[in-house]
């Protein structure tokens, strides 16, 4: 089919997604790399969907979650009695919102510790502290009982295997079924738990949450007559051409989205593998292709000045204000992105761009997201004691419908939030004490996550719609479950350097043909001993 003139066509069909939504999105903060090893000798635990809850859009085994339009009228009462035995349970975790007021100034954390039957102390630290923090707190055996894990630590096994509880006679297979809830978690998830023929991790799960697409400013890009997907590469830089005039301080791109280009001409996720062999996406002749396309990009104008070396925050306002009217992002940022825009332009509307593909007969492959956010664990301890820690990670994981949910996310009515219509909103305490729906608990364990945006169904239709038209044919990292011990120590600085040498080239001050010297240096200084390491650790998993 021959492409359609961009003045006469429409851009991103569907329902268009209008602002409003009552939490605050919560980007992810993994590596995106696997999680354990040794998983062939490892019963994974057994997959029971909670069938509590009926969601009005239900998920399927190819990853799109439940969807939601609104909150269930009557919330399933889950829990008997209190999951905890008493006794104080000590946390370390990351934030990514607002600290929440202190327990003793918390009445939503007092009643949380009510409901959960133990105090819960929480150690919050800020995400970009979080490592260092870590780090610290392991040296001073002050990470308490439950904690999050840093999964870019190097050695991560060794620390796993020396400080934290193996919960393989826990979880593994049916002994699951006493934790309804962490049954609840996919089997992908589980996976990343691994480590050394045993499972010493709880998944935080997020699925294809984490998956990254490109957003789209519907109610700007309707001004140029423009409410189609561009289908070909060639109809994405036509419109990226359209829309920007630099004049209006208005340009296609909040960045140069790498990813998306690298998906746009059909490279793998990450890695690819034949015959057990793996090869880096950067090594592949169609990389060089995707760097060429992103040069000119940047080039042309079409991408926010700064918007190549800009922090994400930055890159999310100017969507928000309309100096970009495209912007790379996952799933989990919509709920965000709507807040973040809806006082800025009050006739905000995103849509969710179908990723188009270099011969347009189809959207192109959407690369899938690692299934989890982060890991915690427990605690070395007596039976007795990971019993009880397990519990409290149960009802946390409690999913969307129940009681438990609902108080967890929104706390207490009437105090923390407000109803309209069967739809939980939260006042103004409510944002304060529970961190706009994001109190950090998550970052202990979370259940599935599925497509709900509070007063706002025609949001939670379109992402359950253009998940339904990409979730299918999505292309996993084949190494997420495996562990590579150089990627733990070496992993940050060699992405550095990757980062740093693709900037170079997007702004032109070197060539595309320095790649091939970029690639050389990553394959010496570590890059080769990933790949071996990944091949073991695949080939190992695979019996």
């Amino acid at each position: 089919m021959a492409p359609v003139t961009l003045s006469r066509r429409s851009f991103l069909g569907g329902v268009a997604v209008v602002a409003a939504g009552a939490l605050t999105g919560c980007s992810p903060s993994s590596s995106a790399g696997g999680g354990g090893s040794g998983s062939a000798s490892v019963t994974l635990p057994k997959y029971i969907r909670y069938e509590g809850v009926t969601p009005d859009l239900p998920g399927d085994a190819s990853g799109i979650p439940d969807t939601f339009l609104r909150y269930p009228a009557k919330p399933v009462a889950a829990f008997s009695r209190p999951p905890g035995d008493g006794s104080e349970i000590r946390g370390s975790v990351p934030i990514g919102g607002p600290v929440p007021p202190s327990a003793g100034r918390n009445a939503y954390w007092q009643e949380l510790n009510t409901r959960l039957g133990s105090d819960l102390q929480l150690t919050m630290t800020p995400r970009a502290d979080f490592p260092q923090r870590f780090a610290t707190a392991v040296a001073g055996d002050g990470l308490g009982d439950l904690y999050t894990l840093d999964m870019g630590m190097a050695h991560l096994p060794d620390f796993l295997r020396a400080q934290c509880q193996d919960l393989t006679e826990h979880l593994a297979g049916d002994a699951i079924a006493d934790y309804p809830f962490l049954a609840n978690i996919a089997t992908e998830s589980w996976r990343g738990t691994v480590f050394g023929g045993g499972i010493y991790a709880v998944p935080i799960t997020r699925g294809v949450q984490s998956s990254a697409l490109l957003y789209a400013r519907g109610d700007l890009l309707a001004k140029h007559g423009i409410t189609d997907d561009p289908r070909t590469v060639d109809d994405f830089l036509a419109l990226c051409a359209e829309v920007t005039e630099p004049r209006a301080n208005t340009w296609a791109l909040s960045s140069a989205p790498m990813p998306m280009l690298q998906q746009m001409l059909g490279l793998p996720n990450n890695w690819q593998v034949e015959g057990g062999t793996f090869t880096h996406v950067l090594e592949l002749d169609g990389h060089r292709e995707a760097l060429e396309l992103g040069r000119r990009l940047v080039d042309e104008g079409y991408v926010v000045p700064d918007g190549v070396t800009a922090e994400g925050v930055d890159q999310k306002t100017w969507f928000a204000s309309g100096a970009a009217l495209l912007h790379a992002d996952t799933y989990s940022a919509a709920p965000g992105l709507h807040q973040q825009s809806e006082a800025s332009a009050p006739d905000y509307a995103i849509r969710m761009v179908r990723t188009p593909s270099q011969d347009g007969k189809a959207p192109a492959a959407l690369w899938l997201g690692p299934p989890n956010n982060t890991l915690s664990a427990i605690k070395k301890g007596d039976p007795e004691r990971v019993r009880t820690l397990l519990s409290v990670l149960n009802w946390l994981a409690a999913p969307l419908g129940t009681e438990e949910h609902l108080f967890r996310k929104f706390g207490v009515e009437g105090v923390h939030y407000e109803l309209d219509g069967t739809d939980p909103v939260l006042t103004a305490l409510g944002k304060s004490e529970t961190s706009e729906g994001f109190f950090p608990v998550e970052y202990l364990v979370d259940g599935p996550r599925s497509n709900y945006f509070p007063g706002r169904p025609d949001v939670a239709k379109d992402v359950h719609a253009h998940m339904a038209d990409m979730v299918p044919g999505g292309v996993a990292d084949p190494t997420v479950g495996l562990y590579s011990d150089t990627q733990g120590t070496k992993g940050g600085q060699l992405g550095t350097a990757l980062s740093d040498a693709t900037n170079a080239i997007l702004l032109g001050r070197k060539p595309v043909s320095s790649w091939d010297a970029v690639v050389a240096k990553w394959r010496a200084d570590g890059g080769d001993k990933i790949r071996a390491e990944y091949e073991a650790a695949y080939a190992e998993a695979n019996g």
